[in-house]
């Protein structure tokens, strides 16, 4: 990745990470529930959404990359919950292809250990191993945050050493 390019998305992701509070989002995926019940189950279920959306984008089912976009969206967020509730669904759609784009998640494995420590900070740190064919596995630290009737959701995907 280009200087400029991961400039883009650095500022693409830290404008997702402070979705606090404001704007109801789109409708897009309203009825998937927000957050997960672990950080873990939070990341698993983002990297599994954001491998469908970029599969099934490439494949020319925008529809089944919507939903994943939505499933994405669902657990990304702050402790105020998901970003749907701060910006439009046409952003939050648009910042979850900007993500499963550069991850292109082909297989992951969680390497941390869960965080004992976890509930009691309201936050911990996930790091999993992705797998990409073409640019080999990267080590990827997501800060996750309990949120909302105590739901997790990932607040910050650390992309300092990745080549999207």
């Amino acid at each position: 990745m280009h200087k400029a390019e991961r400039l883009v998305v650095g500022l693409v992701l830290a404008a997702v990470a402070g979705c606090g509070g404001g704007r109801a989002g789109g409708s897009a995926g309203a009825e998937v529930p927000e957050g997960a019940s672990s950080p873990e189950t939070a990341v698993e279920n983002f990297l599994s959404a954001a491998k469908e959306a970029y599969e099934t984008r490439r494949a020319g089912d925008f529809p089944a990359a919507d939903r994943a976009y939505a499933r994405m969206a669902a657990v990304f967020g702050t402790e105020h919950g998901s970003i749907r509730r701060s910006f439009p669904g046409e952003e939050v759609r648009s910042r979850m292809i900007v993500l499963s784009t550069c991850l292109r998640p082909v297989q992951y494995t969680i390497i941390s250990r869960p965080d004992p420590d976890a509930w009691r900070n309201e936050a911990t740190t996930v790091t999993v191993d992705l797998d990409r064919p073409e640019a080999g596995t990267s080590s990827l630290p997501f800060s996750v945050v309990l949120g909302r009737d105590d739901r997790w959701f990932i607040e910050r995907i650390d992309l300092t050493d990745f080549a999207c």
